[in-house]
C-alpha cells in the first residue's frame, strides 16, 4: 500500500486524469465545490423515479392506504348521512366537514417517523455523491402529488355526496382541492418536523405537541367567537384553520337552514302562527323559520366564504414553507455523525478499569496480533449441561487432560433435510438433502457463498423456523426432536439482539433465571452467571448498558461475547447454534470470538456455527466444515485437518488444486461458485466414499447414543420454568427497561403536560351559555385526543418488544403471554400517572365543579380512561404488522370512536342502521355519557343574546302567560317573562338538560363508568391476546414431512 501510494503521489498524471474524469461525469451548471455530480433538477428527478419504484414495489401499502380512505369515508359519510339543513343538523354539517380535515391531519402523522427512519439512507446517498437531502425531500414532495391527489378523490367520491353537500361541479371540486392541499401542507409540515428533529424519540414528541395547535385552533371546537383572544394569533401558524374556513365558506355559503315544526319557539298545540314564533337558529330574525347559511357561518364561525380563495393561497403558501425549511433541515440533520460508542452504566455501579496485561515481550494484549499468538491452554472451563440440578461455578484448575474435549456432551444429526416455502406458483426449495453430525466438543463451520442457505440450514436445523415446509430426520442423541429442544439449544444471532436497556448482567441473569431447569436454586443461578463472565471476560462491563448500536452502550466485539454469554448462561445441553458471530469484527477481535468457541467446545457442547469468507488462520480453527452451494446443496461435510489439509485434499482429488499462499477458505468458496460450478461438485459429492461415510456416521451416532440412553432434559414442557416465574421476570425486565428509557417517558410526559395545559387554557373558564355548554363537551372530546398523540409511543414500544421476542427469545425461553402481560400491567402505573396529571392540567383550569362528588368521578373517570388509552392502542398494534400500516388504520378507527359516540352527533340523529348497535357499541358512548352528565349537573345556564330564540306573543298578552304551556313540557326559561314583546327563550335552565338531548343522565353515571371499564380493562386485554395469539402465534410452526 506504502509503494502504491508513493507511485501515484509522485506521478502528476495519475492526478490529472483523475481530475479529468471528475469533470467529464459532471453536469454542465454543477459548483465544483459541489459533491453530487447531478444537478439538483436531475437529482431530483431521478429521485421521483426511485420514490414510484419503491412505491410500486410496497404496492401492498398503497392498496391498503386507499382502501382505509374508502372505509373511512363510507363509515364516517354514512353516520352523517343527508345530515339536514336544519337547527341540529347545521352543527352535524359543520362537524362532518372538520373530521375530514381530521382524518388527513392524522394519517400525515406517519410523515414524520418515515422521514426519521429515511435517514440513514440519505446520509449514505451524500456520503457517496449520489444526491443532497433537498433532492430527497423535494423529490418526495412532487412525487406524492398524484399519490395524495388520488387519496383525496377517492375520500371526496365516497364522502362528499353521502354528507347531502352542494350539489354543483364547482362545489366538490373545490373541496376536493381544498382537502387535497391541506393533506399536502399537513403532510410537509410533519415531514419538516421529522427532518429537522434529531433522533426518533424527539420528533414523535414535536409531532404530538403539533396536534393542540393545528386542531383545537382550526376553529370548530371551539368556535373562534369564543376563544380568548391571547390564542387567536395561534390559528394563523397552521393550515387547518385556513382549510375548515375554505370549505365551510364553500358549504354553507347559498344554502338556507330551516327550524323545523318542533323546532320553533314556541310550538306544538295552540301555536300554528309563525308571526308569533322565532326559530333556535343563530341569525334568525322573529316570525321566520329560515336563516341563511351564510349568515349563521359568520355569527357562529366568524367564517366568510369570500376568503376561499385567499386561503387556498395560504395553504400553498405554507406547504411551500414547510417544504423548504425540510430540505434545508434535512441539509443538516442528514450529516454522518459519529455513534456514541462510550460505556454508559447504571447508577450504582461499580466500574473497573479494563485490564491490560503484558506478555513477555512487553506488549499488552491490545498491542498484539491476536491470530499470531499460540493457543492458551484450556484448564479453566468446566460447563455442566443445563439437566443437571448441580452445576459448577467455579473454575476448575486440576483438569487433567486439558487438549481433548469432553466426551460426555450430546450428539446432534441431521440427515436428508430439505425446506420448503410458498411462492406464487407453488414451493421453491431452498435445501436439498443436507446431511451433517455434530459430535461433543465439535466445533463445526457452515461456510458457502451468499444465498447458499447458511443461514436458512441453521434456522432449519434450530427448530426457529416459523414459515414453510420441512422435510428430513434431525436427532439430538439418537432421539426425534421434542419441546425440549429450542431451550436445551442456545442460539446466537449475528444481529445481537438484546433489551438495550439491560446489563449485560442482567440480560445472563435473565437468560439463566428463564432457560435454566426450575429446580435450580436461585442463587445457583445467579452464581454461575458471575462465573459465565469471568469466563468470557466481561467484568469490567458488568454492570454497562448494552445500548443500541450506534447509540452508544457496548462495541460491536463486546456485544458478540454478551450474545454468547447470553446462551451459555442458559447451560445449554445440547448445542450452540451461532449465525456469524465474527461478522462485522476486525482480525483481532473475531479470533478472540473463535477462540472463546473453542473453549467452549472442549468441554463436549457441540458448536455450529456460520461464518462468512474467515480468514486461513481463523478456518484451521474448526474441526469440520459443511460447504454449501447455491440452492442449499452440499459440496463437502468433514474435518478441515491440520492445516485444513483433509478439505484440501479432497478438492485436490477432484482437479481443484489450491497453492501454498492461497487462503484454503477463499480458495474452496471460489472454486464452486457458479450454477455450472456447483452442480459439478454437488454431484461430486453426492458420488464421493465421503458422503457414504457421514451417513454410516450418522447411523453410527444415533444407534449409540440411543442404547447409551442419553436423552433430552427430564423435563417435558416447552419451557423451563412455569407461566408465572415467567411473567415476574419478564414483567421485571421490562420494568427497568421503561424506567431507564428517558426519551421514551419524557416524550409521552411532555405531551400529557403540554397537551392539556394548551388545551385547557383554550377553554379556560368557559362560559355557562349555550356555547359553553357544547364547549364543555368538546374541551372533553378534545382532551381525550391525547389518545392518537400517545399511539406512536406506546405502538412503537410494543413493536420494539415484539421484534426482540420474535428474532430471539421465542424459542424456548419464555411465552408470548408473560411478554404480553408484562407490556400492559409494566404500562399501566404510569398511564395512571400521565392521565392523573391530565386531570390536574384540565378540571380547574377549565372551571368545573368543586363538589367532590363530581371531581371524585370524574377523576376515576379519567384513571379509566388512561388505562384505555394503553390497552387500545396495544390492541392496534397487535392488529397489524408494522408501524406505517398500524398509524393509518389507528386514524379510521379513532374517527369511528369519536364519531358514534353521542357528541358530535346526537344519539336521536344517528341514522338508524347506526342507532341500534354502534352507539352502544363505542365505548367513549360510556366515558361521555358518564363525564358530561356529571360535568354539566351543577352548571346553572345563563344564555347569551345570540343563544336566545326571539318570538313576539299576541298582542295583550305576556311572554310567560303566552309561552306557559309550551314551557310545561319543554325544558329552558324565558328571560323576559313579564314583557309584551320580543320575547326572549333560553333553550336550556341547567347543564343536565343539554346533556340529555344527547342521551346522556346523570342518573346513570355510574353505570357508565362500570361499562367503560370493562371496555377498557376486560374486552380489551382479552382482545390483546387474542388478536396477538391468532396473528403471531397460531400457525407459526413449520410443517414437518
Amino acid at each position: 500500500i506504502a509503494a502504491y501510494r508513493a507511485e501515484h503521489a509522485s506521478n502528476a498524471s495519475y492526478v490529472n486524469d483523475f481530475k479529468a474524469e471528475v469533470q467529464r461525469v459532471r453536469s454542465s451548471g454543477v459548483s465544483k465545490t459541489a459533491a453530487e455530480p447531478h444537478s439538483l433538477p436531475q437529482q431530483i428527478v431521478t429521485a421521483i423515479k426511485r420514490h414510484y419504484q419503491l412505491t410500486w414495489g410496497d404496492r401492498n401499502t398503497l392498496y391498503t392506504l386507499l382502501m382505509l380512505n374508502a372505509v373511512n369515508a363510507v363509515i364516517t359519510g354514512s353516520a352523517f348521512y343527508m345530515a339536514p339543513k336544519t337547527a341540529t343538523g347545521s352543527y352535524e354539517r359543520g362537524g362532518a366537514i372538520f373530521f375530514s380535515l381530521i382524518y388527513f391531519f392524522l394519517n400525515a402523522l406517519a410523515e414524520t417517523p418515515a422521514t426519521v427512519l429515511s435517514r440513514s439512507i440519505v446520509v449514505k446517498q451524500r456520503k457517496l455523491g449520489l444526491s443532497h437531502p433537498s433532492a430527497y425531500v423535494l423529490a418526495q414532495t412532487v412525487a406524492d402529488l398524484p399519490i395524495s391527489l388520488f387519496q383525496a378523490l377517492v375520500f371526496s367520491c365516497c364522502y362528499y355526496f353521502m354528507l347531502g353537500l352542494g350539489k354543483t361541479a364547482s362545489q366538490f371540486f373545490i373541496f376536493s382541492l381544498i382537502v387535497w392541499v391541506h393533506y399536502g401542507a399537513t403532510s410537509a409540515l410533519f415531514r419538516m418536523i421529522g427532518a429537522i428533529a434529531p433522533n426518533l424519540n424527539l420528533a414523535l414528541l414535536m409531532a404530538g405537541a403539533a396536534i393542540p395547535p393545528c386542531l383545537t385552533y382550526s376553529g370548530f371546537a371551539p368556535p373562534w367567537p369564543t376563544l380568548h383572544k391571547w390564542g387567536s394569533w395561534i390559528r394563523r401558524i397552521s393550515p387547518s384553520p385556513w382549510a375548515l374556513e375554505a370549505l365551510m365558506g364553500n358549504e354553507f355559503y347559498d344554502i338556507t337552514l330551516s327550524c323545523t315544526d318542533s323546532q320553533m319557539v314556541p310550538s306544538g298545540p295552540g301555536y300554528n302562527n309563525l308571526a308569533n314564533q322565532g326559530c333556535t337558529l343563530p341569525g334568525s330574525v322573529k316570525g321566520s323559520p329560515d336563516v341563511p347559511g351564510s349568515t349563521y357561518l359568520a355569527l357562529t364561525y366568524d367564517m366568510y366564504r369570500s376568503h376561499l380563495w385567499r386561503n387556498f393561497g395560504i395553504i400553498i403558501a405554507m406547504w411551500a414553507i414547510y417544504t423548504i425549511i425540510a430540505a434545508v433541515g434535512l441539509a443538516f440533520t442528514a450529516r454522518e455523525q459519529g455513534g456514541a460508542s462510550g460505556h454508559v452504566f447504571k447508577r450504582g455501579a461499580q466500574t473497573e478499569t479494563i485490564p491490560t496485561t503484558a506478555n513477555s515481550s512487553g506488549m499488552t494484549l491490545g498491542e498484539q496480533d491476536l491470530e499470531k499468538q499460540p493457543s492458551r491452554t484450556v484448564h479453566d472451563l468446566n460447563l455442566q449441561p443445563a439437566s443437571s440440578a448441580s452445576s459448577a461455578t467455579h473454575i476448575d484448575d486440576n483438569t487433567s487432560d486439558h487438549g481433548k474435549p469432553n466426551d460426555n456432551g450430546s450428539s446432534f444429526t441431521f440427515e436428508n433435510v430439505n425446506y420448503y416455502v410458498n411462492v406464487a406458483d407453488g414451493e421453491k426449495q431452498l435445501l436439498q438433502n443436507v446431511s451433517a453430525y455434530a459430535r461433543p466438543g465439535q466445533l463445526t463451520a457452515l461456510m458457502g457463498a451468499s444465498g447458499a442457505g447458511k443461514t436458512t440450514l441453521l434456522d432449519t436445523i434450530s427448530q426457529r423456523k416459523s414459515e414453510g415446509r420441512v422435510e428430513g430426520a434431525m436427532r439430538l442423541n439418537g432421539h426425534p426432536l421434542d419441546a425440549t429442544f429450542g431451550r436445551s439449544c442456545g442460539f446466537a444471532m449475528q444481529q445481537d439482539v438484546h433489551e438495550p436497556f439491560s446489563t449485560v448482567r442482567e440480560a445472563l441473569q435473565f437468560s439463566a433465571e428463564l432457560r435454566q431447569p426450575a429446580d435450580v436454586p436461585h442463587a445457583e443461578k445467579m452464581e454461575y452467571c458471575e462465573y459465565i463472565i469471568k469466563l468470557l471476560e466481561l467484568g469490567p462491563i458488568a454492570d454497562a448498558l448494552i445500548g443500541t448500536p450506534g447509540e452508544g452502550g457496548l462495541g460491536v466485539e463486546e456485544r458478540k461475547r454478551v450474545t454468547i454469554a447470553v446462551e451459555l448462561a442458559a447451560k445449554p445441553s445440547s448445542l450452540l447454534f451461532l449465525d456469524e458471530p465474527t461478522s462485522g469484527l476486525d482480525s483481532q477481535a473475531a479470533y478472540s470470538i473463535v477462540h472463546f468457541l473453542q473453549r467452549i467446545a472442549r468441554e463436549g457442547i457441540p458448536i455450529i456455527c456460520t461464518i462468512h469468507q474467515p480468514s486461513g488462520v481463523l478456518f484451521e480453527m474448526f474441526d469440520h466444515v459443511l460447504l454449501l452451494a447455491p440452492g442449499g446443496r452440499t459440496i463437502y461435510f468433514g474435518e478441515t485437518g491440520k492445516n485444513s489439509g483433509k478439505v484440501v485434499e479432497y478438492f485436490d482429488r477432484y482437479g481443484a488444486h489450491m497453492n501454498e499462499s492461497e487462503n484454503p477458505a477463499e480458495f474452496i468458496i471460489s472454486t464452486v461458485s457458479g450454477a455450472d460450478n456447483s452442480a459439478v461438485w454437488h454431484d461430486n459429492w453426492l458420488q464421493s466414499p465421503e458422503k457414504a461415510r457421514v451417513l454410516e456416521t450418522i447411523n453410527m451416532i444415533n444407534e449409540k447414543t440411543s442404547i447409551a440412553g442419553q436423552s433430552a432434559p427430564t423435563s417435558k414442557g416447552e419451557f423451563a420454568m412455569p407461566i408465572w416465574p415467567q411473567i415476574k421476570a419478564v414483567t421485571k425486565r421490562h420494568w427497568i427497561s421503561v424506567w431507564r428509557d428517558g426519551s421514551y417517558n419524557f416524550s409521552r410526559f411532555f405531551k400529557f403536560l403540554w397537551c392539556e395545559l394548551f388545551i385547557s387554557f383554550t377553554y379556560f373558564m368557559v362560559k355557562t351559555d349555550i356555547q359553553g355548554l357544547q364547549n364543555n363537551m368538546l374541551n372533553l372530546l378534545i382532551i381525550v385526543q391525547i389518545i392518537p398523540a400517545v399511539a406512536p409511543d406506546l405502538q412503537s414500544m410494543w413493536f420494539s418488544k415484539w421484534a426482540t421476542f420474535e428474532a430471539r427469545e421465542r424459542n424456548g425461553i419464555y411465552s408470548w403471554k408473560a411478554l404480553t402481560t408484562a407490556m400492559i400491567s409494566v404500562e399501566v402505573p404510569y398511564m395512571i400517572v400521565g392521565f392523573t396529571l391530565i386531570y390536574f392540567c384540565m378540571y380547574w383550569t377549565v372551571g368545573y365543579s368543586t363538589e367532590t362528588t363530581i371531581a371524585g368521578y370524574e377523576y376515576l373517570q379519567f384513571i379509566t380512561c388512561g388505562i384505555f388509552a394503553l390497552t387500545w392502542n396495544q390492541v392496534l398494534a397487535t392488529m397489524f404488522s408494522n408501524m406505517q400500516t398500524c398509524g393509518l388504520a389507528s386514524a379510521l378507527f379513532w374517527n369511528i370512536l369519536m364519531i358514534f359516540n353521542g357528541t358530535l352527533i346526537p344519539h336521536a340523529a344517528l341514522n338508524d342502521f347506526y342507532r341500534n348497535w354502534l352507539y352502544w357499541l363505542d365505548p367513549f358512548r360510556w366515558f361521555f355519557g358518564g363525564s358530561v352528565s356529571n360535568l354539566l349537573k351543577p352548571v346553572p345556564v345563563n344564555c347569551s343574546a345570540n343563544d336566545l330564540a326571539r318570538f313576539d306573543p299576541p298582542a295583550g298578552q305576556t311572554c310567560a302567560a303566552y309561552a306557559a304551556d309550551y314551557l310545561s313540557r319543554s325544558t329552558g326559561y324565558l328571560v323576559n317573562p313579564d314583557a309584551t314583546e320580543n320575547c326572549g327563550y333560553c333553550p336550556y335552565s341547567t347543564g343536565s338538560e343539554y346533556a340529555a338531548t344527547m342521551d346522556y343522565y346523570y342518573s346513570q353515571r355510574w353505570r357508565d363508568w362500570g361499562i367503560f371499564l370493562v371496555f377498557a380493562v376486560v374486552s380489551n386485554v382479552a382482545l390483546i391476546y387474542f388478536i396477538t395469539w391468532f396473528t403471531r402465534v397460531r400457525g407459526r410452526k413449520t410443517k414437518s414431512a
